[in-house]
């Protein structure tokens, strides 16, 4: 009798970024695992209790956390940050980096600097574990903003953007995956 072959697992934390992903439209061949929650933070993963052990795990949460922080506490949030990702169980972690927004109508690019510079230190302080960084910030930005043709409301990615997401797990995973939903 011939064995089924289980799909492989990708298991998603995160917030809404996670959450609003539409899994199963981009990565068919494998069993994804949804655990977004829209407006969490690191305080979500930090809690994050669900054995994941036997799936290659995807994060990306921060963008909720951007105003609770400033150049005095920035540098106990990352320590808390990658310590709460690298308490996830996984064959392997990948992490997307914090990603751009867009929060006001003077066209600001002060937040996204903001997130870059935070972005850069959680990236340094991954150095030496056995995390993949996923960046894709410059990628996802036009004249310092998150690129309008990219989001559906300055926050969140529509079609378009996800396409960078899926193409660098793609590029990390070494599998192609069905993108187009």
């Amino acid at each position: 009798m011939d064995k089924i072959e289980e799909k492989p697992k990708l298991a998603f934390v995160g917030n809404s970024h996670i959450a609003f992903w539409a899994l199963n439209i981009y990565f068919p061949q494998w069993e994804c695992l949804n655990y977004g929650v829209p407006g969490e933070g690191l305080a979500y993963v930090e809690a994050f209790d669900v054995d994941t052990s036997d799936c290659r795990v995807v994060i990306q949460f921060g963008s909720n956390d951007i105003y609770q922080l400033n150049d005095e506490n920035v540098d106990g949030y990352v320590e808390r940050y990658v310590k709460a990702v690298l308490a996830v169980p996984s064959r392997q972690t990948y992490l997307f980096c914090i990603f751009p927004r867009n929060d006001y109508d003077d066209y600001s690019t002060s937040v996204n600097k903001f997130i870059c510079m935070l972005n850069q230190k959680i990236h340094r302080k991954l150095e030496g574990t056995d995390i993949i960084y996923l960046d894709v910030f410059d990628r996802l930005l036009q004249d310092g903003r998150l690129n309008p043709e990219l989001t559906i409301d300055d926050l969140h990615l529509n079609g378009k953007g996800v396409q960078y997401l899926v193409g660098s797990l793609e590029a990390n995973l070494g599998t192609t995956f069905e993108t187009s939903p």
